[in-house]
């Protein structure tokens, strides 16, 4: 029997359908540029809705689906991500309205994009516009710079927004067109949920025609491991508030589970994640040094990353301050208090977001990309995270890369 990557499931409580059509292909410079540039380009047109209006009609004309494209970085991989959100049709009395009317309009968009020379350069030119807006922030700045110091031996994994913008402003109709048809054999899953389940999965079988149903969605090994550098650089473009970042690397002998991964994102918390954390009493209030201060464990990137948005002049004693508070965590010096409000924090934001679709679709996902995910239980995961866990966590850090944009 053939494997085919399709899998609904009961939509038991909310009143719209959720879908998504994953493309899972390696993470280069080239591919997460033209991937940016594609998904810009579908979300504006499509070969039998050439135009931008014709398109949001089509979507419109059924009661407003909400369809969006984007990239999504894990790790080593990009997994192109179609979504869309319709009303279920058992909510309408509308004989014309149904999974198969849906699933058609979806197919023409995701399957049949326009490589339109026109469409082409509107989509560039958006995306250039929103590069550099999003570029004018000294904090979207730092946070780029300091990925591309952190991969500066390893390019291709060193643009975390958009991608190359100079491969994008390169791109033709012909180096589009050629990206997409090697897409046409990526691993491909499609995942969601839906009142009628069975139908719907039968009815996209059977209209989504793509070779990468067929192939093994699931990935082993996305994690990059982190090279020794040990770098420290100051950028200085004589802003009045300076950003400080600090890359801890994973230890590389260490392989990352996923109750490590949540006992990072506890860590995370606990460091940074709100009024009453150790960063934001020791750097904001004792200090006076600091306008904002958060914590992010980027598993797949072998990195816990800190970073604050400071005074310049407090950047040498505030780095001081966090690895000091970030030793005391290895040393077994935690806040038994504190952790707590850490983990009921985490807690309160799980039980909200299992009420959520896009959450829910996105946990979806993670089961078809991580072997044994959907045995894993985040809520309990959290719940058992102790004092032991987050000193042995803290101990396999190390501080790889310190980056100051002033």
């Amino acid at each position: 029997m053939l494997n085919i990557n399709v899998a609904i499931e009961k939509n038991e409580k909310f009143t719209t359908a959720n879908l998504g059509c994953f493309l899972r292909f390696p993470l280069t410079k080239h591919n997460l540029a033209y991937a940016s540039l594609l998904a810009k380009m579908q979300m504006n047109a499509s070969l039998f809705f050439p135009r931008i209006s014709s398109q949001e009609t089509a979507f419109k004309n059924l009661y407003d689906i909400q369809f969006e494209v984007v990239p999504q970085l894990f790790g080593k991989e990009i997994v192109l991500s179609y979504i869309a959100n319709f009303v279920e049709p058992t909510e309408l009395l509308d004989p014309d309205y149904n999974y198969k009317k849906v699933i058609s309009i979806l197919e023409k968009v995701i399957l049949h994009p326009s490589f339109n020379d026109k469409l082409i350069e509107l989509s560039k030119e958006q995306l250039i516009s929103e590069y550099d807006e999003i570029m004018k922030r000294p904090a979207t700045f730092a946070f780029d710079k300091f990925f591309k110091i952190w991969y500066q031996d390893d390019p291709d994994f060193s643009d975390s927004f958009i991608g190359s913008i100079e491969e994008i402003k390169r791109s033709t109709s012909s180096s589009l067109t050629n990206f997409y048809k090697n897409l046409r054999d990526v691993p491909l899953s499609i995942i969601g949920m839906a009142e009628d389940n069975r139908q719907l999965e039968n009815i996209i079988k059977s209209g989504f025609k793509h070779a990468g149903l067929m192939k093994k969605f699931g990935v082993d090994g996305i994690a990059i491991s982190a090279k020794k550098r040990e770098i420290s650089k100051v950028d200085d473009h004589h802003n009045l508030q300076a950003q400080l970042m600090l890359g801890y690397a994973y230890n590389q002998n260490i392989k990352i589970s996923f109750e490590d991964q949540i006992c990072g994102l506890v860590l995370a918390e606990y460091l940074a994640g709100d009024q009453s954390s150790i960063l934001f009493r020791k750097v904001r209030e004792e200090l006076g040094a600091a306008y904002s201060v958060s914590a992010d464990n980027y598993a797949n990137n072998s990195l816990f990353l800190i970073n604050a948005g400071i005074e310049p002049a407090m950047s040498e004693k505030v780095q001081r301050v966090i690895n000091n508070e970030l030793q005391k965590v290895a040393d077994g010096e935690i806040n038994l208090e504190l952790l707590q409000l850490a983990k009921r924090s985490l807690i309160n934001v799980e039980t909200v977001n299992r009420d959520r679709e896009s959450w829910i679709l996105a946990q979806l996902l993670r089961e078809h990309l991580f072997a044994k995910y959907r045995e894993f239980d985040r809520l309990a995961a959290i719940k058992a995270i102790g004092p032991e866990q987050i000193e042995s966590f803290a101990k396999n850090l190390y501080l790889n890369e310190s980056y100051v944009l002033k």
